[in-house]
């Protein structure tokens, strides 16, 4: 048995407690087990080859260098035809490109995450135990649209940062401690050709020597990569300590004393609240029932609480009310929702109330870092300007 140093922090039951908790959360927000992201393989109607030299050979290394220069490229240009192969290599290009899409549009549509990416390069390498990892390296988020109604051709267009495929990283980090980050290799700028992202793979094996075994192939291919929980995961990783001092993450985690303190504190406001505040006080710009206004009071006391309502009862709309009232309270608001759909409700709503300069959309608004820092500046310039009440 060891004894602790004086050095050495305690660590209190309750943080220990979000360890176990996030533990079990992060094994459960990351499955690799079948992820393309760590395990890749080729597919055959699923993912696309666009590697110049590669086993098809029909590749237009000068298109592909178009496409890593941030032009848009139609697939007809990328997949050449020669008198050997005739029509089929563009053919069962087309056909893979169109299921791609279809996919990709279907998963943004319902769940508001892009998946469609140009996974640039390949690695792999040895662990004590499982299959040997097969991993792209660097994410290039990729918009495909039809040239023609009859999906005859396509144009393929790079539209956002590349990035290094956050699941290798995390991987990496995890099994090897070894860090590897997008500033590192100025992926801001990332190479416009083959080459270039050749080299850069290469400079990538360099840094990664203590991986045992690992090897890194220049292949592009183009498919579906989903990772959206990974940031809840680095969220918990970064954020522990934090969470540990939230009354309500901390009860969710199973803490007593947490659960406790938030059984103690429910208290809602008064029943005839809408009937009695002034209308200078009430800033809803939709109609309310008094049921809804009664769950916007809540929300404005600062409780948390859980709405339940079937299609049709006007969640969205009492979203709407309290997103105003609480900005109108000089409170910051972040809303979230499962399907994309949803959020583009809400934002709609605030739209026509004439709200809609108080929005960022976050998620499907902006394409890239730089794009986001603009909206950003654009907001704080229309915030600067904004007349005080009167």
């Amino acid at each position: 048995m060891t004894a602790l140093s004086n050095s050495e922090p305690k660590v209190s039951p309750r943080f220990s407690a979000l360890q176990r908790a996030a533990t079990q959360w992060k094994r459960q927000l990351v499955d690799t087990t079948r992820s393309p992201l760590l395990y890749y393989r080729d597919l055959k109607t699923g993912t696309l080859d666009l590697t110049p030299g590669g086993e098809s050979g029909q590749v237009n290394r000068s298109a592909v260098d178009y496409l890593l220069g941030g032009r848009k490229v139609r697939l007809s240009n990328l997949i050449q035809e020669d008198l050997l192969s005739g029509p089929e290599p563009l053919s069962d290009a087309r056909r893979k490109v169109k299921r791609i899409s279809q996919v990709a549009q279907a998963y943004l549509e319902e769940k508001g995450a892009s998946t469609l990416y140009l996974a640039v390069g390949l690695a792999a390498w040895d662990v004590q135990t499982g299959a040997r990892p097969n991993a792209p390296v660097i994410m290039l988020p990729l918009s495909v649209e039809p040239e023609d109604a009859a999906h005859r051709d396509f144009g393929l267009e790079v539209a956002g940062d590349a990035h290094f495929n956050p699941i290798m990283v995390h991987s990496l980090r995890t099994e090897f401690g070894v860090e590897i980050s997008d500033d590192d290799f100025d992926l801001e700028e990332p190479p416009n050709n083959f080459v270039g992202m050749r080299d850069m793979l290469n400079r990538v094996r360099v840094s990664l020597q203590q991986v045992p075994e690992l090897q890194v192939t220049p292949r592009l291919v183009v498919g579906n990569f989903r990772y959206n929980n990974l940031p809840l995961v680095n969220d918990l990783e970064q954020n522990l300590e934090a969470f540990a001092d939230n009354d309500l993450v901390a009860a969710i985690a199973g803490v007593p004393e947490a659960r406790a303190a938030l059984s103690s504190n429910i208290e809602g406001p008064s029943l005839d609240l809408p009937d009695t505040e002034p209308p200078e006080a009430e800033f809803l710009v939709l109609d309310a029932d008094s049921s809804q206004h009664q769950a916007i009071n809540w929300a404005l006391i600062g409780q948390s609480e859980v709405v339940w309502g079937p299609p049709g009862t006007g969640k969205s709309q009492t979203i709407a009310n309290l997103i105003a009232a609480l900005v109108a309270n000089s409170k910051r608001v972040l809303f979230v929702a499962q399907k994309q759909a949803a959020v583009e409700v809400v934002i709609n709503r605030l739209n026509r109330s004439g709200l809609g300069e108080l929005v960022m959309d976050c998620h499907g608004g902006f394409k890239s870092r730089r794009e986001f820092s603009r909206g950003l500046a654009e907001a704080i310039q229309r915030v600067s300007s904004t007349r005080l009440q009167d």
